[in-house]
């Protein structure tokens, strides 16, 4: 819980990615297969990475247990089961 709430810097309604206004933080859903791998790519035009439109870089990625139905006020996604951190790799670290 420490992560905080949606982010949300332009005060929109929740909703799903295919919604014009959500949260910028509203990126979907993805299904994790039997091994609990999951891969998901979106584009979307409301954030940026390290931008000037809702930069992302430092902030959390939370999943959810369940399916967000795009409902108010965050989607009856369920309990935080997995958290990360957006940053930048640095290719030097790859060996």
């Amino acid at each position: 819980m420490s992560a905080g709430g949606h982010y949300n810097p332009e005060s929109h309604q929740h909703g799903l990615p295919d919604k014009e206004t959500r949260h910028a933080g509203d990126l979907g859903n993805l299904t994790a297969d039997n091994e609990g791998k999951a891969h998901y790519e979106i584009t979307v035009k409301n954030i940026t990475i390290a931008g000037m439109k809702n930069p992302v870089i430092g902030r959390g990625v939370i999943v959810h247990a369940k399916v967000d139905d795009g409902s108010q006020p965050v989607g009856n996604a369920g309990g935080r089961i997995a958290c990360g951190v957006i940053g930048v790799a640095n290719s030097a670290d790859k060996k």
